[in-house]
């Protein structure tokens, strides 16, 4: 006969009454008080565990998905900073990777730093790959695609590139929110993935009602997890975000949440409790007794997950009342039925939970398969060290071959030249400073070269003193990418090589080895700029006599000898950084130097002229039957900002020509003093500065 038969409810009552009331005359109301509140402490103990277990399932539903997209995340980023060149072609086939149906990520964005003074160019290079791209931002009470041009801020975070594009928000600066930019610039510093406030996401060209949702924003560095926050912010290049629908990431857990009778209210805890999902509806939520509330980490933010079962799905609602046990008996074997049908049904739905957590565990370790990590448990105060066989794989050994494995094991097949910055690593996460201890070094290969391994893990326990006992991880194979890196810095290094050749060969002489005329305006102006701060600067070109018929007597390559030992001479005589000497044309050369004063000026250009002199170069069709040169002088004591390139020019070929029209091997000068607009010429003979001509 079933218990729960009509009949025997209307039965029921009356035998129960009557044995009860035997009961009570027996044993007394002291006995049934301290068996009803037995009873009553049980259940309740019951009806806790059974809410918990269901929420740890409902919680399971979508936690795996948000290790994995964070995972997904931080592994994306640093294949991102290993590859600066990043294409369109070459992000669409990440995120045709990353964001698919098993995926919680709706929507893969790549979101470049842009300082506002470089916005014109980037929006320049981005149009040459994507025609009409441009950075906006929603206009003021944002509808449809009401869309303006990026207003200006110190730094723009505009989405380059999105993975699926199609109502993407490709071209949005993503700074102008607040509070997607916190979630950012926590991610930035901290150089992990960290999840933004929950907000109506934006779809360009689509009308439907928006959709809340929130993104998982994974910071990128030029280089490879820079240590400390002034380094991440200098080396930041912008971020990879993955855009999460919040109805998408908990739909499974709302169906086994409806299958064990409870509905699902999620509130964001850094945004005052704010209720950012709800099962029920658009109920207002108002706080029940019967409410399970469980905390969850989502992407470095606090989440609370409440569960609070419908009317009728835990039994012993209202049986809290020992007045009704007292007054009558008769329910009291009707409770404990109540009791041992709760402890069927309870039981029950535990293996079930225990059947979705042992889900949950071999997903996990499909996801340790996927990623071909070594597992690895080190208890600290014995050495032992427990790995897994993919531990030793890696090394091209097997466990057995380890054996005994403790700490010594690692340190002897570890690099000498890495222990100590691992050790460091490992010292700063157990005194609290990382929250997680992070290491890259090389260990011993059984055929004897090097493995480079990605070492993480973190204390799960400690003792009373807080030290702690027991580290455990992961050890991930990362030689391709270290190869990958050398390769990129060693191309690096030998195309900076090659274009600083480039830059030289741009600005140097072929022959002479002097700058050419295409570098003087730049050093004019350079000696200009530091000219207007009171110093005096000084032009000096020469013309070497009788060159022609140098060319003519001896040949053209006697004559390039000539340019290039009267270069080399020239260079030799120059005594400053700053001195400059230039091939102008021909066998014109030009000397930019400072000189405190007109004599100092005058005196250098005659040394100039002695050590041409000095060199005694033949030439049977000159007067002076060596080779000499003409020289013309400007020298202004303190030059406006009105003086450029072209007048220096002018004024220093004015006076060589003059010094040519006197005889040639002369020395003419043309001094511009303060607050003169003509300057005086000074003629002078070589080597005799005491024979000047007015």
């Amino acid at each position: 006969m079933s218990l729960g038969s009509p009949s025997r409810r209307r039965l029921w009552p009356w035998i129960v009454d009557a044995a009860l009331v035997v009961l009570i005359l027996v044993m007394g109301l002291a006995g049934s008080v301290g068996a009803y509140r037995s009873l009553a402490l049980k259940a309740a103990g019951q009806q806790r565990e059974l809410l918990n277990a269901m929420g740890q399932s409902v919680v399971g539903a979508f936690d795996l998905q948000l290790v994995r997209v964070v995972e997904t995340l931080q592994a994306a980023s640093r294949m991102l900073s290993a590859q600066p060149g990043l294409t369109r072609a070459q992000f669409a086939r990440y995120g045709a990777g990353l964001v698919t149906d098993s995926s919680a990520l709706t929507l893969l964005e790549w979101q470049p730093v842009v300082p506002h003074a470089q916005l014109a160019e980037f929006e320049r290079q981005a149009n040459l790959e994507q025609p009409g791209y441009r950075v906006v931002e929603p206009a003021p009470q944002y509808q449809g695609d009401g869309l303006i041009a990026a207003r200006e801020r110190d730094m723009h975070v505009p989405v380059r590139y999105s993975w699926p594009e199609n109502g993407s928000a490709v071209g949005v600066d993503m700074a102008f929110d607040p509070r997607r930019m916190r979630s950012k610039l926590l991610a930035r510093d901290a150089g992990v993935p960290i999840a933004s406030e929950t907000f109506p996401l934006i779809r360009l060209g689509q009308q439907a009602a928006a959709i809340s949702g929130f993104a998982v924003s994974a910071p990128v560095y030029r280089i490879s997890q820079p240590t400390g926050v002034e380094a991440r912010r200098r080396e930041l290049t912008g971020f990879l975000a993955g855009v999460i629908e919040l109805p998408t990431l908990m739909a499974e857990a709302a169906l086994r949440a409806d299958a064990n009778g409870l509905d699902v209210f999620v509130f964001d805890q850094e945004e005052k409790h704010r209720l950012i999902y709800s099962s029920a509806g658009s109920e207002p939520f108002q706080s029940d007794e019967r409410d399970t509330a469980l905390s969850i980490d989502v992407g470095g933010r606090p989440w609370q997950l409440v569960l609070r079962p419908r009317p009728g799905v835990l039994a012993g609602e209202g049986d809290r009342t020992p007045l009704l046990v007292l007054a009558a008996g008769s329910l009291a074997s009707l409770l404990v039925a109540l009791a041992v049908a709760r402890s069927l049904v309870v039981r029950r739905r535990l293996e079930r939970t225990e059947a979705d957590l042992a889900e949950d565990r071999q997903r996990m370790a499909n996801v340790l398969d996927g990623t071909a990590a070594g597992t690895w448990d080190w208890h600290i105060d014995t050495g032992r060290l427990d790995i897994n066989e993919r531990w030793a794989r890696m090394l091209g050994r097997s466990r057995a071959e380890l054996e005994p494995v403790t700490s010594t094991t690692w340190e002897r097949l570890c690099h000498p030249g890495d222990l100590i910055e691992s050790n460091l690593a490992m010292k700063r996460h157990f005194s609290g400073a990382d929250e997680r201890y992070t290491a890259e070094f090389r260990m011993r290969h059984a055929e004897g070269h090097w493995v480079w391994v990605q070492s993480n893990g973190s204390v799960f326990e400690r003792d009373a003193q807080g030290r702690p006992l027991r580290l455990a991880g992961t050890h991930m194979d990362i030689s391709r990418r270290k190869a990958d890196e050398q390769r990129l810095y060693d191309d690096a290094r030998a195309l900076e090589a090659a274009n600083r050749q480039l830059r030289d060969l741009a600005i140097v002489d072929a022959l002479t080895g002097a700058f050419n005329r295409r570098h003087f305006n730049d050093v004019c102006l350079a000696a200009l700029a530091g000219a207007q701060r009171g110093q005096a600067v000084a032009l000096c070109m020469l013309d070497v006599d009788h060159f022609k018929a140098y060319n003519d007597r001896y040949g053209h390559q006697a004559g390039d000898a000539v340019l290039k030992a009267l270069a080399q001479t020239l260079k030799d005589s120059l005594k400053r950084s700053t001195d400059a000497l230039f091939r102008l044309g021909g066998e014109e050369f030009g000397v930019i130097f400072s000189a405190t004063s007109a004599e100092t000026a005058e005196h250098f250009v005659s040394q100039l002229s002695a050590a041409l002199h000095a060199l005694a170069l033949p030439h049977e069709g000159s007067p002076q039957r060596v080779v000499t040169a003409s020289f013309g002088l400007a020298w202004w004591a303190a030059p406006s900002s009105n003086l450029t390139p072209e007048a220096m020019y002018a004024a220093a070929d004015d006076a060589l020509y003059e010094a040519k029209r006197c005889g040639r091997d002369q020395v003419v000068m043309r001094c511009f003093l303060a607050g003169e607009g003509e300057g005086e010429t000074r003629t002078s003979e070589p080597m005799a500065l005491s024979g000047r001509q007015a």
